[in-house]
């Protein structure tokens, strides 16, 4: 009879069943075969360490020897009257009926018959064996005696081809792979597998570790029934608590598949993930939901969360003492359709059009029985990894009452208008881009004839194009709650007169509605006083270096004078005598054209410089002045500087202010430095000014810069004045730090606004050294 197999065959220690004849109904457990007359046979089957059964041919057990007993773990009266098919696994029992019924009636085979299958113990347990039948005679008796072998370990041979196709991707794989036996024994395990379970392959193929020893006892019965659905061939996905060889309790994520051979499913082969770390975090991450749920439904706020289409998501328990909505009913609704429809179009517009993704508006919401009540909303786009919106956070507080106070001091406005209307200063309310009012004085400041001229009309009639798209900024910024700064502009009158302004913008509600109040005041004389002060500050300054300028002059001619007359009785002999007279003369036109720059007033030119040659043409117009008060002028520059947006003539008249100041300052000799550096990461460059002068006492400094205030008898008080405001006007700052009798440091920070090509380095300006 040829061999078959239900399960792998396996090598280990064997066993030795006896099947007995067809007298079926003649035999049983208490039948006596005469065994003490045949004393060998006797000893063989009682004492045996093999396993050793009498069964009738009807497959009925009528005798077993203890070693049979240990092996199921079974007694002798519970194995009375049980079949084989009865000691099978349920899984194992067609097959078994089979071998049985071929076996019986093939009566003419001598040759020995094999079965591989699982005996169950009274626990339930499977015992994997492997059966060698072959037949016999015994007292004139025809009988089968069958040969177990205890199944213990896989048999190479028949799992060579998945050695061969799977053993690489088995062991490499990064996830911890298993292979179970259909009794839930580890039969292999990659090193993933390994390193998780704390035992090496080898550990657990001599243990023969069971699954449960891995588990926590409170997964035993889950893992059970998740197993045996598995082996009826429907794979499984299950979380339990693991337990690795340290004791460690491990949040495991498994999935299980059958194993399936030869059209039978043999074996069970899993995956098992480690997500401890992912548990804490999303135990962290519920606890977190649940921490913002119960502040968010104590909070007296409306928090909406909204999908990027808008539709509500979930929203705050507040929305049904405030507007009286069930917030259930609220859910998949768009936001936008309680929004007032004025207001929605403006708070869309504003944040379609705002910088960040948060942004402020105010804005009336439907309550549920028709009437709208304002509120303050702050929205919040909120972005993936990828930078695309995936949720939109909305917090509206309710602002009515302040809505109506509001309400109430304009309607009180009477009372006021009178003063309102007498103010010096000019007040205009704009709505939606038009003037609603404005008062007297706003009436004569744009030279109308009366308030009806500019009533109705655009906004940006009456503003000059370049402050166009500055201004319209400015009002969306209002419109989102946000408050700014005083500004200056041009404003433009009705007969096209340009007049400087500083304008104040405040959010305000006219008539209902909301509306921007702009307080203007003309600045236009101011203005043109500060140009003539900055006018005056040259002129000064041009005559106070007149002296050191005429020496600076005086020098080179006195050359060019005495070579000239060298010339005249040898020109030959002395060619160098030409080169140091036509140095001189370039001497002089450099002086000349830095004054000449300085003299005549420009607008300003606003284009990218490099700091370093400005500063070094400003030095040498001072040469003249520290070679005299025997002071030495020493530069240091860093390197690969970036280019300053600036006005290069306003930034020299700074400096030549300066450096005249560090000169006066040390009327008996010292040492005058000059620093450029890039500071803030690259974002400003910092100049700084050093004297060893005689220092400003600490009482006076605050009041440097102040009009017509200085610290020396013959100057005017308008020079750091007006060097302050150039610095303001670049958008830097000036700190002044001095000891008396020390010296003083001037530091002087612009932002940088653009970064220098390739460029060749510059070259310092040279110390200089009083004679």
């Amino acid at each position: 009879m040829a061999a078959r197999y239900v399960r792998m065959p396996f090598d280990d220690r064997s066993f030795l069943i006896t099947v007995g004849s067809k007298q079926e109904a003649r035999m049983n457990f208490d039948v006596d075969l005469d065994l003490t007359s045949h004393a060998l046979f006797y000893r063989t089957f009682q004492y045996s360490p093999n396993a050793i059964a009498l069964v009738s041919a009807g497959g009925r057990c009528l005798a077993a020897n203890p070693a049979l007993y240990r092996l199921l773990d079974e007694t002798e009266p519970n194995l009375k009257e049980r079949s084989i098919a009865q000691l099978c696994h349920p899984d194992d029992g067609v097959v078994w009926a089979e071998f049985w019924q071929e076996l019986t009636h093939n009566v003419q085979d001598d040759s020995p018959s094999e079965i591989s299958l699982r005996f169950l113990q009274r626990e339930g347990d499977a015992v994997p064996v492997r059966v060698t039948v072959t037949r016999c005679s015994y007292e004139q008796n025809e009988a089968l005696t069958c040969y177990i072998a205890y199944i213990a370990a896989c048999d190479p041979v028949r799992w060579q081809p998945y050695e061969q196709r799977y053993r690489s991707l088995f062991d490499d794989h990064p996830d911890p792979l298993f292979v179970l036996d259909l009794d839930g024994y580890y039969m292999d395990v990659n090193p993933a597998f390994e390193k998780l379970a704390g035992y090496t392959r080898e550990e657990i193929a001599q243990m023969r570790l069971h699954y449960r020893t891995m588990i926590d006892t409170s997964e035993h019965s889950k893992v059970r029934d998740c197993l045996t659905l598995v082996a009826q061939g429907a794979p499984q996905r299950f979380d339990i608590v693991g337990i690795d060889r340290r004791g460690q309790h491990l949040n495991l994520d498994v999935t299980v598949i059958p194993f399936v051979e030869n059209g039978r499913i043999t074996a069970l082969q899993g995956i098992s993930k480690n997500v401890t770390e992912q548990k804490k975090l999303w135990e962290h991450l519920c606890e977190s939901q649940r921490q913002y749920e119960l502040i968010s439904s104590h909070s007296q706020d409306i928090i909406t969360l909204c999908s990027p289409s808008g539709s509500v998501q979930y929203i705050s328990p507040a929305v049904y003492t405030q507007l009286g909505y069930d917030p259930q009913e609220l859910i998949g609704v768009l936001g936008q359709t309680l929004v007032h429809p004025d207001d929605c179009r403006r708070a869309l517009d504003s944040v379609a059009t705002a910088c960040s993704d948060e942004s402020r508006h105010m804005l009336r919401k439907r309550h549920k029985q028709g009437h709208y009540i304002w509120y303050e909303s702050s929205i919040k786009f909120i972005r993936d990894q990828h930078g695309e919106v995936c949720n939109i956070v909305a917090v509206a507080r309710d602002i009515s009452e302040r809505m109506q106070a509001q309400e109430k001091l304009f309607h009180s406005e009477e009372k006021y208008r009178s003063l309102v209307e007498e103010l010096p200063v000019a007040v205009f309310i704009q709505q939606a881009g038009r003037w609603v009012y404005a008062n007297d004085t706003a009436v004569k400041l744009l030279e109308a004839s009366a308030p009806e001229e500019l009533l109705g009309r655009s906004v940006y009639d009456f503003l000059h194009p370049d402050f166009h798209a500055i201004v319209l900024n400015r009002i969306r910024m209002l419109e989102g709650g946000q408050s700014l700064a005083p500004m200056k502009q041009k404003l433009m009158t009705v007969g096209g007169r340009p007049i400087d302004v500083e304008v104040f913008s405040f959010p305000t509600w006219f008539e209902g509605r909301f509306a921007t109040r702009v307080m203007v005041r003309d600045i236009t004389d101011a203005e043109k006083a500060r140009e003539l002060l900055e006018r005056s500050e040259k002129l000064s300054l041009v005559g106070q270096l007149a002296a050191g300028i005429a020496h600076e002059i005086r020098n080179p001619l006195t050359a060019i004078k005495g070579f000239i007359q060298l010339l005249k009785s040898n020109a030959s002999d002395k060619p160098y005598y030409f080169d140091i007279i036509a140095s001189e003369i370039n001497r002089i036109e450099e002086i000349i054209g830095e004054m000449l720059v300085l003299s005549k007033p420009k607008e300003a030119q606003i284009r990218p410089q490099d700091i370093r040659p400005l500063i070094g043409h400003v030095a040498t117009l001072i040469d003249a002045q520290a070679i005299m008060n025997n002071i030495e002028v020493v530069t240091e520059y860093e390197e690969d500087l970036p280019l300053l947006e600036c006005d290069e003539n306003q930034l020299k008249q700074v400096f030549i202010n300066l450096l005249k100041n560090a000169v006066e300052a040390m009327p008996n000799g010292g040492k005058l430095t000059l620093q450029v550096a890039a500071e803030a990461g690259g974002r400003q460059i910092a100049v700084r000014v050093i004297d060893q002068g005689c220092g400003i006492p600490a009482e006076k400094l605050a009041s440097i810069g102040q009009p017509f205030y200085t610290t020396k008898e013959q100057g005017t008080g308008l020079g750091m004045m007006v060097s302050m405001k150039i610095i303001e006007n670049h958008d830097g700052t000036m700190s002044i730090a001095s000891e008396e009798g020390q010296g003083t440091k001037i530091e002087i920070r612009l932002p940088v606004k653009a970064r220098p090509k390739e460029s060749p380095a510059y070259e310092e300006h040279p110390p200089r050294a009083g004679h």
